[in-house]
């Protein structure tokens, strides 16, 4: 296997139509919810995986997927933990950059209901709307 020099590398995982899967991941630290000052940790796993429609498209999936530990959020309302609702993202985009070196896409984004628990998620499916990548 050909080994990658580091520097293109870091920025084929930072273009999004490059070839290579990516799974960042991002986490949130929030207090002072509600009326008792409640606290929400959330991790949010983020795998990006580009598919090759032909040699002129490709179609970039982008989930999002929270986990989630909160608590006294909805006044006395406990702790929770668990997974929170999934958005999911789906991008059209040119598989080579335009001649000015702007990378594009467009598509759906919709939300799923994976929440493990009523306060962590919001029990619906939905369009979230149109995206631009």
């Amino acid at each position: 296997m050909p080994r990658i020099p580091a520097q293109n590398l870091a920025k084929k995982l930072s273009n999004p139509i490059a070839s290579p899967i990516s799974v960042p991941f991002q986490f949130n630290y929030d207090h002072g919810y509600g009326p008792l000052d409640g606290d929400k940790t959330t991790l949010n796993i983020q795998p990006v995986i580009p598919f090759s429609l032909n040699e002129d498209w490709n179609l970039i999936s982008r989930t999002i997927l929270p986990v989630t530990w909160q608590d006294d959020i909805a006044g006395p309302s406990g702790s929770q933990f668990g997974l929170g609702d999934t958005v999911q993202s789906f991008f059209l985009s040119p598989a080579k950059p335009t001649e000015s070196g702007v990378i594009w896409g467009a598509g759906p984004v919709f939300l799923i209901p994976t929440a493990t628990d009523d306060l962590l998620g919001s029990e619906k499916w939905g369009p979230v709307g149109r995206s631009l990548l």
